[in-house]
């Protein structure tokens, strides 16, 4: 019996016999892979997207009745996460296959089905090593912000979490000397009226859904997803790519698929990924190097009275102190899972604890790297055939004593206790950066201001691996950002 993926997506293999048509080739599905794609076939391009992973949801799990089914959404997870490996250089041996420790997923759409909501902006600082200007990137920010309808930014989308609660947390804040505000969070709260019905939480397949470009047939101006499909290498010449070879991950069979364009969207490891397994690092030495995540801990605050309302507060950033703290709850009790990446949706209104998750920069450092490996992977065929190798900066291990030290006092200002905290791995923050980092000028980095290659100019990187570095906030929002921009490099260079 068809299925709603057949009618939606393509084959594989009826796709590649369609090689001549193909203006743009992407690999990915997630944010960079559907806000590219889309771009691109609003200009008049013809654009096929290949996705590793199954299509299994059309929305984000918070917007779907799966939303407060503990037994239901850590299922939903498990059908396409995968285990992935960090180390450090001490405990990493070339011979023996590295634990598998942290998470991903592979489905269409990608980590845009589970991610948390929170979309601040790098500030303007975040910008001093990009090759460009915070005021230059600044209108891919309202683009994305208008794409993503998030709340908070204007009287039409309000913040989300707004009423007695939040004020008083705030007005704590404020009178505590902590600077807080409102999350800005990718979640539509603009009024139902006139048949307009907001769209929840952000997602990258449903705004390829809704954007009415999807087709199964390469056509001018539409879009054609593949999913199920893995992207194995990269066939280049020297001077240009000549073709992707991939993988259906339902049989051995290979194909090669020709098109005037291609755009790594995977995600800024896996992008990194199919970079190595190209042999991309004979064209640069920088490919697969300047890894980095977040600094990430995590924190249980007790209240002494109940708020009596749910409330989600957003400590930022300053120059001097490079990590901010995302607050949320009430809850009875509880802990961050990342199969629960919307848990704050379900406050309870008389609980006492508040969750906090702390974020801030970690170093890009050159040494941090991604190398292939040759044992057992837990993803789909290639996808987990990597360690990524990081080692904590003596500035990483001074910003997380801060962000300890830190914590504490957000509870006092809060009139609450800390309860517990954790530093978690590298890794664990699930913000990758790094691996094909742009430059301003030939050579000294893998790709352009707009992340295509400087050696193979028809291809580009539309997802994070291109930063050099990235600020405390969330990555989604500048993911978005940056791809629009990307996009625009994409038609420059097909235009000539």
């Amino acid at each position: 019996m068809p299925t709603l993926s057949s009618v939606l997506t393509a084959d594989p293999f009826s796709i590649a016999k369609a090689t001549t048509n193909i203006d743009v080739l992407v690999v990915g599905s997630g944010t960079a892979g559907v806000t590219t794609a889309i771009e691109l076939a609003q200009q008049g391009l013809s654009v096929v997207m290949l996705e590793a992973g199954p299509f299994v949801l059309p929305s984000h799990v918070g917007s779907t009745p799966f939303r407060s089914r503990s037994d239901i959404t850590p299922q939903i997870h498990n059908l396409v996460r995968y285990r992935t490996a960090w180390s450090d250089r001490e405990h990493y041996q070339e011979d023996v296959a590295p634990p598998l420790n942290n998470d991903a997923w592979s489905a269409v759409g990608g980590r845009t089905l589970f991610w948390g909501g929170c979309t601040p902006r790098f500030s303007q600082w975040d910008f001093a090593d990009w090759p460009f200007s915070y005021d230059e990137f600044e209108p891919y920010y309202v683009k994305a912000e208008k794409l993503m309808h998030v709340s908070g930014r204007s009287e039409r989308r309000p913040p989300f979490f707004r009423g007695k609660a939040q004020d008083t947390l705030l007005e704590r804040f404020d009178r505590a000397g902590i600077g807080a505000e409102h999350a800005l969070l990718g979640v539509d709260t603009q009024e139902p009226r006139n048949g307009y019905i907001p769209r929840g939480f952000d997602c990258a397949i449903d705004r390829l859904l809704r954007s009415g470009l999807l087709s199964r047939e390469v056509t001018r101006g539409r879009i054609v997803l593949v999913p199920d499909t893995v992207a194995e290498e990269i066939d280049h010449n020297g001077r240009e790519v000549t073709g992707l070879i991939a993988k259906g991950t339902q049989d051995d069979r290979r194909f090669r698929i020709a098109a005037r364009h291609y755009a790594l969207a995977a995600g800024a490891i896996q992008s990194t990924r199919l970079a190595l397994a190209s042999n991309l690092k004979d064209l640069h030495p920088h490919v697969g190097t300047h890894i980095a995540d977040h600094l990430f801990i995590q924190g249980l605050f007790k209240l002494k009275e109940p708020l009596n309302e749910p409330i989600y507060a957003f400590v930022p950033p300053t120059q001097d102190r490079p990590f901010h703290i995302q607050i949320q709850g009430p809850f009875a009790e509880t802990w961050y899972s990342p199969y629960h990446a919307t848990v704050w949706l379900d406050c309870d209104p008389q609980g006492l604890y508040l969750l906090a998750y702390c974020f801030g920069v970690g170093d890009a450092a050159e040494t941090n790297e991604v190398k292939l490996t040759r044992g057992q992977s837990d993803g789909p065929d290639s996808l987990g055939k990597y360690v990524v190798l990081n080692d904590r900066t003596p500035n990483d291990l001074r910003i997380l004593d801060e962000m300890q030290a830190f914590l504490p006092e957000v509870a006092k200002g809060m009139e609450a206790d800390l309860v517990r905290s954790q530093v978690n791995a590298p890794g664990a923050a699930l913000h990758e950066i790094g691996g094909l980092r742009m430059s301003e000028e030939p050579g000294v980095g893998v790709t352009d201001t707009f992340g295509r290659f400087w050696s193979l100019p028809n291809l580009s990187v539309a997802d994070s691996a291109v930063w050099p570095s990235q600020g405390s906030a969330n990555s989604y929002l500048t993911i978005t950002a940056w791809s629009l921009r990307h996009a625009q490099g994409v038609l420059a260079h097909l235009a000539d």
